[in-house]
């Protein structure tokens, strides 16, 4: 039986061609095939002894006895060989669960069938992609562009030229005349699209999201037709007339307008051509495609988007008040479906009680029926994230009491996640404000266990690092250093005061410094050293920790200086023009040297002229 079983395994052997043959022989190699039949006789043979009923060549000469002790012997590490292949399996099947669960940032969305997802959606910088649809809040307005305050504490930016559609003739020469104060605030709700994302160049391994806020982009597919009594549109202020605004919907397709005696004429900021005005659909004239629309603050607040016969995700805009209703609890969050065909998912920061607790899950049983707004939308996966947060769902920016650099006492600690942070409910007026620690800002020393160290219900001190606008959440630190610091906020920043920073970025025009509290500095290439630096890179090395002093603080931006005689200096500082006294001295720097004298710069953009008095060679001492 085994030699039968051994003829074609060697005629096989011998027709076949090595797998990977690189000359144009077969090599002759004797001993391995001789090894190989050997090898293979004692298989056989091995195979045989599990026959005892059949025995070959008048028999074994083991007793039955020793087989079946032999047997078991090798049926147990078969067992035990079986058991560790399982084990192995299991653990790799674990960490492969626990990676893809820690990955937190995975979009989902209507192509999931079946299996229910595990945790809710949300948007970080490694998912977030051009062409999303993102709600925000007006964080900054700059002279040249916007910063918003994204979901999950992202911030996007928006340049001037993509804050609005060029809808007059002079709107490019009107944005570069600083028409951003004049349109946007600071707390101003807004729906954007992503653009970009592009690396900082200042910063290497950091990336900006570019945003616009261009209508034509978030209404793009938006027909006549798509348009009901009681949907909430935004607008831009096209011409103010007698009776009322003309409204640009960023299309060709149909306008709007807006009676004065509506509540947007009633508001204490002036409404001015260019700006964004939502207001709630009264009536459609589809024979003059005009839209007839009420800023009533109530009306808008309160209306709901229907459902709409053949309504598409392109036609779903960040900020749209829907009917929801729950399908079920995630790990961090909740399962929603709305419109009949839409799913989304709503996480744990944004739920309608800021404080959720360990037992939150027990207030969102299933085919509980909710008021939700749009939060984000991804067209390419088809991933909605919603939001039920009460401020939000009124249409409104939650209130920030809290200011970065604050030092709170007293702080309740509401719940503790492990392995991730603290939930935090900070004593501030006229509400209190919610706050996150994470991690590896409890302590100076790694904590892993934060169960046995907090407790739901103990107080303790935090210091507010940051926050975002559009949760309504500080995020703060419980670490002894962070207290120390000075510098927490740009409005921390005087000029000539002397704080350490850290080298976090060295190029050609300089080096990007950042302080204890998170803000950041540039320091100028003439002003990294006393003497001119070919080789900055050689100079200041990355994560080095050294002394400057701050030379002027202007829209945020904040230059400092190395130079050994201007940071260790006692004389007085002139950082205005009231500081320059008759006798005073002080140091400066030349900043140009001119044929009748110098020009000697101080701090905060202060700067004075030296005549030339004395011999020609005196310029190349002002070199």
């Amino acid at each position: 039986m085994a030699a039968s079983s051994q003829k074609p395994q060697g005629k096989k052997k011998a027709r076949d061609p090595p797998k990977f043959n690189k000359s144009s022989k077969q090599p002759f190699k004797p001993n391995k095939d001789r090894n190989d039949t050997a090898r293979s006789e004692a298989v056989a043979l091995q195979l045989e002894d599990d026959v005892p009923d059949f025995p070959r060549g008048g028999g074994s000469a083991l007793n039955r006895q020793e087989r079946n002790e032999i047997r078991a012997e090798v049926d147990a590490e078969f067992e035990a060989e079986e058991r560790e292949m399982k084990k192995r399996k299991k653990i790799g099947m674990q960490k492969k669960s626990l990676s893809s669960e820690d990955d937190l940032g995975s979009l989902f969305g209507d192509g999931i069938t079946g299996k229910l997802p595990k945790y809710a959606n949300k948007i970080t910088m490694k998912n977030i992609s051009a062409g999303m649809k993102v709600w925000g809040v007006v964080a900054e307005v700059n002279e040249k562009d916007l910063v918003i305050s994204l979901p999950g504490g992202l911030r996007g930016l928006v340049r001037a030229s993509e804050a609005l559609d060029p809808i007059l003739d002079n709107e490019t020469k009107a944005v570069a005349d600083n028409l951003l104060a004049s349109v946007f605030h600071v707390g101003q709700l807004v729906s954007c699209i992503v653009l970009q994302l592009d690396e900082d160049k200042k910063e290497k391994g950091k990336r900006k999201i570019w945003l616009s806020l261009r209508l034509s982009l978030l209404h793009k597919g938006f027909t006549l037709d798509s348009v009901q009594e009681g949907m909430v549109l935004t607008a831009y202020v096209k011409s103010i007339e007698d009776h009322g605004y003309m409204l640009h919907f960023g299309l060709s397709s149909f306008t709007g307008f807006l009676p004065k005696n509506s509540q947007a004429d009633s508001k204490e900021i002036q409404v001015n051509t260019g700006q964004l005005l939502q207001g709630a659909v009264r009536s459609i004239d589809k024979v003059r495609k005009v839209v007839h629309l009420s800023s009533d603050l109530e009306t808008v607040s309160k209306c709901v988007t229907k459902d709409l016969k053949g309504i598409s995700i392109d036609l779903l805009v960040p900020g749209m008040l829907v009917n929801a209703r729950v399908l079920s609890t995630l790990e961090n969050g909740v399962m929603l479906s709305f419109l009949t065909y839409f799913t989304g998912t709503v996480d744990i920061f944004h739920l309608q009680n800021s404080y959720p607790t360990l037992n939150w899950k027990e207030d969102y049983n299933q085919h509980k029926k909710v008021n939700a707004r749009i939060l984000f939308i991804d067209p390419s996966t088809r991933a909605v994230g919603l939001t039920l947060n009460p401020h939000l769902v009124r249409n409104k920016a939650p209130p920030s009491p809290v200011k970065i650099g604050d030092i709170c006492d007293g702080s309740k600690v509401v719940r503790v996640d492990r392995g991730l942070g603290l939930l935090l409910e900070i004593p501030s007026t006229p509400v209190s404000t919610p706050a996150y620690v994470s991690i590896c800002d409890v302590a100076e020393e790694e904590v892993r266990k934060l169960e046995k160290k907090f407790k739901q219900g103990s107080h303790v001190r935090v210091r507010v690092l940051g926050f975002r606008h559009l949760e309504g959440l500080a995020t703060g630190s419980l670490k002894a250093s962070a207290f120390e610091g000075t510098v927490f906020t740009h409005s921390d920043v005087k000029p000539g005061m002397v704080v350490k920073g850290k080298i976090i970025a060295v190029d050609s025009f300089g080096a990007i410094v950042q302080f204890p509290g998170g803000v950041k500095a540039l320091c100028p290439l003439n002003h990294m050293s006393e003497f001119e630096i070919a080789k900055p890179r050689k100079k200041f090395k990355i994560g080095a920790e050294l002394l400057f002093r701050v030379l002027g603080c202007k829209s945020k931006r904040i230059t400092v200086t190395h130079k050994k005689t201007l940071v260790k200096s006692n004389l007085g500082i002139v950082s205005s023009y009231a500081d320059a006294a008759d006798g005073l001295i002080t140091h400066g720097w030349i900043r140009k040297i001119e044929e009748h004298g110098c020009f000697i710069h101080f701090y905060n953009g202060v700067q004075g002229f030296a005549p030339r008095q004395g011999p020609d060679h005196l310029a190349c001492k002002f070199n």
